[in-house]
This record gives C-alpha cells, structure tokens and sequence, in this order.
C-alpha cells in the first residue's frame, strides 16, 4: 500500500485532527510493506485510541504477534516472502480459542481473491483506498464481535470449572454411595458380575446375601431413568435386602417390604424392575421372582429355561398380588444362571439396531453346558456398540451353581473361646476411608469363627460411622434428603466438605468376649464432633415415607442394644448371638 492508498479526506482528518490519545482501547498490530502507509495508519489508530506497533514483514509480524498478542490486526494481502494470506492462517492458529480480528487492507476487488483472504481467516475488510470514517465503522464492529466472543470464552471457561468441580465431587459421592450399598454384598468365588453406569451413579443395582441356612440370595434390580436420581432409591432397597435375608424372611415378605418402602418414598413416576433369586444351600432348588425385568435364563444340561417376568415392577401399586408368588426350578450343580438389565439387550449399534435384536440370540443359542457365557457376551456386546454412546446402565451376573454351593457355609462354626479388642482412630483426610472388617481384622486372625457374624457386624459399623462422620465430623443435616433432588445436594455437600480438608477424628474401637454357646460383641464409635442439639440422640422412630434415619433403624433392629453418649458424639452398640 502506498500513501495513495489514503482518501484525501482520510488524510486531512489525520493531519487536523487531535492527536490527544482517547481511552486506550488496546493494541493494534499493522502489517504493510510499506513504511508511509504504516506510519499514517498507525496516526490514525492512535487518534481513535490504539497503542500500535508496526512490522514491513509477514515473518515479523507472526513474531510481534506471539510477544504482544494484539487486540486487532491489520494486514496487508500483497507482501514478498511471506504474504498476508499465509501471515493470517499462522495467526489465527496462534490465537487458538482467543478472538483476534484481522482486516484486510487491499486493492484487490474480484470475487476469488475475497474468497481466499476469507479462507485465510480475514474477518473483515478495507479496500483501497479507505475512508477514514469506513475505518471507524469497521473497528467498531470487530470490537463488538470481539468483545461477544470474550463474554462467551469467560462463561465457557467459567462453565467448564464448575462443570469439572461438580463431577469431581460426584464421583467422590458415587464412590462413598456405592461403598454404603455394596460393602454388605457377598464375594462370591466363581460368579461373575458387569456392571456399566450410563452415568456417574448407576440404576442397576446387583445385591447378594446368605440366608441363615446357608441359602444365597440375589437381588438384581433396575430402576427408572439412570444417574443419582435413579440410584437413590437403591439405600433403603439394600438395607432392607441384607435386614431381612440375615433374619431369614422368606421371599414374599421380603418382596412386599420392598414394595411398601418404594411406594411410599418414590415419585409416582418411578419404580424397580426386579428378579429375586434364591439357591438352597444344597444347590438343588431354585425360587424365583421377575416383576418387569428380561427373562433370566437357566443353562441345564438338557437346554435352557426362561424366567420371564410375570408380575409389575416394585413400587407402582401399594400392595403386591398375593397371587404372584416366587416359583420353584429344580436345580443340578452343573446348571448356570443368567440375569441381566434391559440396559443390555437394548443397547443399540451405529445403525440403531438392538443388542437383543442382533448378537444377543445368537450367544444365548451357543451357550454350552457347563461354559462361561459372561466373556463372550461382553465380546458380544462390545462389538455390536462400537463407536456408539451408552444410553442407559448394563449389569450382567451370570452365577454357576456349583461356585454358589461351595460358598455356603455348611453350619455356623462354633466361635472362639475368650475374647480381644481392636481399636483404630481416621483424621482429617483419612476420614473417608474407612476399611472394611474382613480387610482389617482378617489378617490378624480375629475374625476366625466369626465368619457367620460378619456381614450384620460390618452393617452395624458402618451405619454407625457414617453417622459419626456426616453428622458428628461434617455436621451434616439429614433433613436436606426430603427431595430427590435434596439427596443429590447432601452427597455433594459431604463431597465438598470432605474435599475442602475437614478437621475431625473417630474412633472405632471393637471388643469380643464368648461365653460357652454365646458371642457378644460390643461396638463404640467416638467423633470429635459437638453431637446433637438438645442432648437428643438421632430419631429411629419416623414415618415410613420419611428418606433419612434408615440407618440407625437398621442399627436398632440387628443390635441388643444402642446407646448415645456425650450428647450422641460417642454411641456404643452390643451385638449378640448362640450358637
């Protein structure tokens, strides 16, 4: 560009105007191979406001860019080396996310070179020569898109911190709801179990537990939609699950608790899809019961037997029908079972075809006797999903009934003679990280006798603790759980709490003592925390559609006796039993 580049009313508007510096309002880089024409510009930038710095060089120009990073740039198209052209695609890749306008200065006028300069990333241009009053309009128009383009990129930046916060503090909530959910489970030797969240929190729920004669128990349950909304129903579902299998409740009792707890507690809109399995401890007897889920299937020696539903959902109707009564399947050790939630046979490929449609038949019909089907219906479904995004929670237990026998205990072994004690204090970051009883007392061979006692001790100390921490250490309101949507922000809350470095200690301590044909155990748990107001110990008489104090209920209805002291900040629990 050469000084004629300029209008001549351009030109006196520079020379008469004021050259007192307006508000600063940023940086403009010029890029001409013309000195005359940078240094008129550059009068003219600075009269609307602009600190300027100026290059004769495309190569320069990417340098000064990178140092100074410039509110706007004006670029010329003809320079030797490189050009304007080339100069702009480097720019814009610098400029990554960030907004930086370019205006293309140029006497070029035919369609095909507009086109490429846009291609290049030009935002804007200014042809030659310019009026200085165009040169106004046009850096107000770049500013208002720049400045649009930053509002936007604070927002997303704001948005995407809040965003990685929130999942950060789901999964750890996830973490300590499904500790609370599945630490009572079984650990099953043999089994196998997949389970595929859609979401941070599953809907699936998969609960094991042994009857007191020995009998496994299996409980695989689907609610309605997925995420933390779905998954909140699964605490009082497990509580009442392990409660009354260790009691020894037969089926129908336990299906029409888990009816009456779900009708009253779940919006109208939701319910639970369950299949309820029994094995008798001989493993020749199975008793099932399918409200609303796929068929179960059964690999016998002689072919296989469906389990199809037969009954509606959990929590929809306020009284189940008598009618519908678990059914009896006899059974051989050789025999597998099969279940699994819709999630899996619903599961679609690229072209929107179903998994139970295309791939799930054809693995159902080549499943052997006594062979593993689990491995490759995963292979199955992995393939038929390719490049596709999950849409709802997939879990798949497939249990050999022999592994399931073996497990069994085959009597209550007798408990040791005498007695010990164990005692162990978490602070601060290790408050959420409480291990199990099989994993601390296991190796230290104290838990040898016991093993019939375990799954209510380890209930009774970790409804206890979590009491201790939520409310004693973190000072937790459980009237924030009056919602669905309540539930959600109390785990995020304990999520933050924990994450923000609380300060607080509890002590666990255990003691064992046996008498001839009796065991008795006595659990007291000590926070640091100020306890409950008033003096008053946590309720454990509520209405039956009230979401919270489950778990000190539980704790009630398992112990021989519960007692709060130092204002509920220390609570003792005596667990008994005879052989």
């Amino acid at each position: 560009m050469t000084s004629a580049d300029v209008s001549p009313e351009s030109r006196a508007a520079v020379q008469s105007g004021p050259m007192t510096p307006q508000l600063q309002r940023g940086t403009a880089l010029i890029v001409d191979d013309e000195p005359a024409n940078c240094r008129l510009l550059s009068r003219m930038l600075a009269r609307e406001g602009f600190r300027t710095i100026e290059t004769l060089s495309g190569e320069q120009g990417l340098e000064l860019f990178e140092s100074e990073r410039p509110d706007i740039v004006f670029m010329d198209v003809m320079m030797p080396n490189l050009n304007g052209l080339e100069t702009t695609e480097r720019i814009k890749q610098l400029a990554g996310m960030d907004f930086v306008p370019v205006i293309f200065l140029t006497a070029l006028r035919d369609e095909e070179a507009m086109i490429r300069c846009t291609a290049a990333g030009g935002d804007d241009f200014l042809s030659k020569p310019f009026s200085f009053g165009v040169l106004k309009s046009r850096i107000q128009a770049m500013e208002r898109v720049r400045d649009l383009h930053r509002a936007v990129a604070a927002k997303q930046r704001q948005l995407s911190e809040r965003i990685a916060r929130d999942q950060e503090e789901q999964a750890l909530a996830e973490r300590l709801f499904s500790r609370a959910i599945t630490n009572r489970n079984l650990s099953l030797e043999g089994c196998g179990l997949v389970q595929r969240p859609a979401a941070i929190f599953n809907g699936d729920l998969v609960l094991t537990q042994r009857l007191p004669d020995g009998a496994l128990r299996l409980l695989v349950g689907d609610f309605t939609g997925h995420g933390l909304a779905a998954a909140i129903g699964a605490l009082p579902v497990a509580d009442i699950f392990h409660v009354m299998t260790r009691k020894g409740s037969d089926e129908a009792h336990l299906l029409a608790e888990l009816n009456r707890k779900l009708y009253q507690v779940l919006p109208a809109d939701r319910f639970m899809a369950a299949c309820l399995i029994t094995i008798s401890a001989r493993g020749d007897e199975l008793r099932w019961w399918n409200g609303g889920m796929p068929s179960a299937w059964l690999r016998t020696s002689s072919g296989l037997i469906e389990l199809e539903s037969h009954t509606l959902p959990l929590g929809i109707l306020s009284e189940l029908p008598e009618s519908q009564v678990p059914s009896p399947q006899q059974l051989a050790h050789t025999d597998r079972l099969l279940l699994f939630t819709d999630g899996l046979i619903e599961a679609v490929d690229i072209d929107g075809r179903m998994f139970g449609n295309h791939g799930f038949s054809s693995v159902l019909r080549n499943w052997s006797a006594a062979e593993d089907v689990l491995p490759r219906l995963v292979e199955a479904l992995d393939a038929h999903c390719l490049g596709c995004e999950q849409c709802d929670d997939i879990a798949i237990v497939e249990i050999p009934i022999g592994a399931a026998c073996e497990s069994a205990p085959q009597a209550r072994a007798r408990a040791p003679r005498g007695g010990w004690q164990w005692s162990l204090t978490l602070k601060d970051q290790c408050l959420d990280k409480l291990p199990t009883l099989e994993s601390a007392l296991r190796p230290l061979g104290l838990l040898d006798g016991l093993e019939s006692e375990l799954g209510a001790l380890e209930t009774i100390v970790t409804e206890l603790y979590t009491n201790a921490l939520e409310h004693g250490v973190l000072k937790l309101s459980s009237r924030m759980k009056c919602t669905p949507d309540g539930f959600e922000a109390y785990y995020q809350e304990r999520a933050r709490r924990l994450g923000a470095g609380c300060c607080g200690e509890i002590t666990i301590a255990i003691a064992y003592d046996s008498h001839g044909e009796s065991g008795q155990v006595r659990i007291e748990i000590t926070d640091s925390g100020e306890g409950f107001p008033e003096h008053k110990a946590p309720e454990t008489e509520r209405d039956a559609a009230c979401p919270w104090g489950r778990g000190i209920k539980l704790v009630h209805e398992l112990c021989e006796s519960v007692n709060f002291r130092r204002n509920g900040a220390q609570v003792e629990a005596i667990y008994s039993w005879s052989s």
